[in-house]
């Protein structure tokens, strides 16, 4: 059985969800795209994701409150925090909120499938290790 990483991009802005979805689809991950931090609550309670791409300007909500919402519910999932406005102390703020990784906007596909790569690798490796084993 073939592996595939699911990931969701929690991301008001249509054309940048949608932009990061096919990237993001075109390297063969399972992706699932919304556009509020109450969207992304929902489907979290419903599936099984291995990162969150979480943009800190949602129009419900603050985005430090739903990388800690996410963590709190679920500490094992890899979050990467997005944002235009990644200022003074934010990234370390949000990374001690729970996210794994922070990347400024605008970005760049490859930018964004570096940090993926980077955020999956150890997981990726432990599955496949497990499935040999098993």
């Amino acid at each position: 059985m073939l592996y595939t990483p699911q990931v969701l991009i929690v991301e008001d802005e249509p054309a940048v969800r949608e932009l990061l979805s096919r990237v993001l689809a075109d390297d063969g991950y399972a992706v699932t795209g919304v556009g509020t931090a109450r969207e992304a609550l929902r489907v979290v309670q419903n599936a099984d994701f291995e990162v969150i791409i979480v943009d800190m300007s949602l129009p419900d909500a603050d985005g430090i409150d739903l990388v800690r919402q996410i963590h709190s519910d679920v500490p094992y999932v890899q979050v990467l925090a997005i944002s235009g406005m990644m200022v003074a102390d934010l990234p370390q703020t949000v990374r001690s909120a729970g996210a794994a990784a922070t990347l400024m906007k605008p970005t760049t596909g490859g930018k964004v499938r570096a940090a993926i790569h980077q955020l999956l690798t150890p997981r990726i490796e432990s599955r496949v290790i497990a499935g040999v084993a098993a």
